[in-house]
């Protein structure tokens, strides 16, 4: 079996995107829905697709031609479109001559339905219904085809039935039977394929497929349109739910999960970075990232192509003045790497050492900034996510602006969500990165650094040719350009994010931080999880998770990875006795919801675990 009937040949009853297309090209996370399933189809193992249209065929038609089809595609007309869609089938009698797989073209579902439909057994004058049982977790259940069931065989069916067993995904399997009791039924009057679907059931020749774990939806409204939206974010293209981590939720500190406007902007075309476009782009962004940084025009926005280490390694070796002392304020892991950072550049460091996510001591480091006139520069984490804590970044900034200290901060993974504000706080050199809170891909560091900081070290030597930030200024001061090639591809993406963040408002985006943050804390709790928190300086982005007695990281790893969800071991001393669950990223309510289901289930099948391991193991006592 390896045809199958795509039905694109109706004018929908209701808007769905506004723009009073037909449902089949409804664009979904950046491709018309007809497209879509045709892709499916494709990753099904169908070779050929035989699509027929009726309202708006030219449209369908230019649509189908605009795309890139791995899959043989043969466009039918069906002139009697307004009759019903059972017309548009005897349109396609001629390619029905064995079984072949019918789907409409408004419908998500994944591959492996369409794969267990085809090698369903049943006999051949029959029609095998993908049903879906779990009535409950329909979308928009008055929108699809109820069914009423007997065992494996349906007895009933319509939109409007009352009392119903199920709904059909909208796939189903049939053969010239079909076609037959089709043309019985007056071929010149208004007839609906569900009308011959009813008259075969009522005969005993419609069999089911239990549609089990699969996602699917039908596209019949703007609600609908937006779920979709969230259920490939959450399950990937295929919408499959068997994972290995393929499409999973990125509950990890970054890279993090990116909303499909995100992902289409960096394929959106092919682009030298020494073009005046590239150029406009660069400019762009820095626009936008100086809102974010809450920058003035005292300051200088800079992209490197690099990770979050990478923008603070940039930063470090060019602002810790050489015959200076660079003086680390850390923490957590992440302040641990300033210093290695420097001392790898040969700059003498000093530092300041706490227990992980203990206070920093403000009145030490004030103390020894008065004590030691050789410190040219502080470092220190905005956001130790080893740890899940907020460091004082004002109380900081408000020490060394007065004593002419340039203060370096690390905030590659608060800038976007947390409350820093440059000009305010007092930080001479910011450093954030594109993958985490702005919800970009990886690849970018941005700096932002104030215009007074620049003379401390205009005469210092280089220590590194492609990380000296003067030669990025240089650059962009002369030709708005970066010195070496940039991630083209990436900038596109961090553009689009930036627009996102920008339109939600920092303010709109830390709220939405903050709310997930407390859903997920609240749910792991009522789970009987234990939390490492500290209530008055815990970001809103981390939650450590204390690994239950009688379990490992890795059993819960992979317990949620197989579910579709992606988390992060901790660091150091707490690598094995903690993990961290991260809310940055595009995710919402549903990814959240779907991850407390989740770690309830890897919780409950331990807990299963060890009570058949006891019931045996009190077996063998006896």
């Amino acid at each position: 079996m390896k045809r199958a009937i795509v039905l694109a040949d109706e004018r929908s009853p209701r808007v769905v995107n506004g723009s009073g297309h037909m449902r089949a090209l409804v664009n979904v996370s950046g491709l018309p829905l007809i497209i879509r399933n045709l892709r499916t189809l494709h990753a099904a193992g169908i070779e050929e697709a035989v699509v027929v249209t009726g309202y708006q065929a030219e449209k369908v038609r230019n649509a189908l031609d605009s795309y890139h089809l791995d899959i043989k595609v043969i466009i039918v007309h069906n002139e009697n479109w307004r009759l019903g869609n059972a017309h548009s089938l005897i349109a396609a009698s001629g390619w029905i001559r064995d079984q072949v797989v019918l789907v409409p073209s408004d419908h998500l579902y994944p591959p492996s339905l369409v794969r267990r439909l085809i090698n369903s057994p049943a006999p051949v004058d029959s029609v095998v219904m993908a049903v879906d049982r779990r009535l409950d977790e329909v979308f928009d259940e008055e929108e699809c085809l109820k069914v009423r069931l007997d065992g494996d065989a349906v007895v009933d069916m319509g939109m409007s039935l009352e009392s119903s067993d199920g709904v059909c995904p909208g796939i189903v399997r049939i053969s010239a039977h079909l076609v037959e009791t089709l043309r019985r039924l007056l071929p010149d009057v208004e007839i609906n394929l569900i009308d011959s679907l009813r008259a075969m059931a009522r005969r005993g020749r419609v069999r089911t497929l239990d549609a089990k774990n699969a996602r699917w939806l039908s596209i019949c409204s703007p609600q609908a349109r937006r779920y979709a939206e969230l259920l490939l974010q959450l399950h990937g293209d295929t919408l499959e739910t068997t994972y290995h981590g393929e499409h999973a939720v990125l509950l990890n500190p970054g890279p993090v999960t990116t909303t499909p406007r995100v992902k289409a902007a960096v394929g959106a075309r092919d682009m030298c970075h020494r073009e005046p476009i590239f150029s406009d782009l660069l400019d762009s962004v820095q626009r936008k990232l100086r809102i974010v940084f809450g920058a003035d025009d005292d300051h200088d926005v800079l992209v490197v192509t690099a990770s979050g280490t990478g923008g603070m390694e940039s930063a470090i070796n060019t602002f810790a003045p050489r015959e200076k002392t660079f003086l680390v304020i850390r923490n957590g892991a992440f302040g641990e790497r300033l210093a290695d950072i420097a001392r790898t550049h040969g700059i003498d460091v000093e530092e300041i050492v706490v227990p992980w996510g203990a206070p920093i001591p403000v009145d030490r480091v004030e103390k020894m900034l008065d004590s030691r006139p050789d410190i040219a520069a502080v470092g220190m984490i905005h956001h130790e996510t080893s740890i899940g804590v907020l460091n004082p970044v004002a109380e900081i900034g408000r020490i060394t602006r007065p004593r002419n200290v340039t203060f370096i901060l690390d905030a590659v993974s608060s800038l976007g969500s947390e409350d820093v504000d440059v000009v305010r706080d007092n930080i001479d050199v910011c450093v954030t990165s594109a993958n985490k809170c702005l919800h970009a891909f990886s690849g970018l560091a941005s700096v932002c650094v104030r215009a007074q900081v620049w003379k401390s070290v205009a005469q210092d030597r280089p220590r590194s040719y492609y990380l000296d930030l003067r030669r990025y200024k240089k650059f962009m001061d002369e030709r708005s350009q970066t010195p070496f090639t940039p991630a083209v591809n990436t900038m596109m993406s961090m553009n689009a994010a930036l627009d996102e963040l920008l339109e939600t408002g920092i303010k709109g985006r830390r709220a939405h931080y903050l709310r997930l943050n407390k859903r997920i804390r609240n749910g792991l709790k009522s789970l009987g999880l234990e939390l490492l928190v500290d209530e008055e300086r815990s970001s809103h982005s981390i939650t450590l998770v204390k690994v239950p007695q009688g379990m490992t990281y890795q059993e819960i790893y992979l317990g949620l990875k197989d579910r579709g969800f992606i988390v992060y071991e901790s660091k150091g001393k707490l690598a094995g006795k903690y993990f961290q669950v991260a809310n940055m990223g595009a995710l919402e309510e549903i990814h959240i919801d779907g991850f407390l289901s989740a770690i309830g289930q890897v919780l409950s099948e331990a807990q299963h675990g060890s009570l058949v391991n006891a019931v045996a193991g009190g077996l063998r006592l006896v």
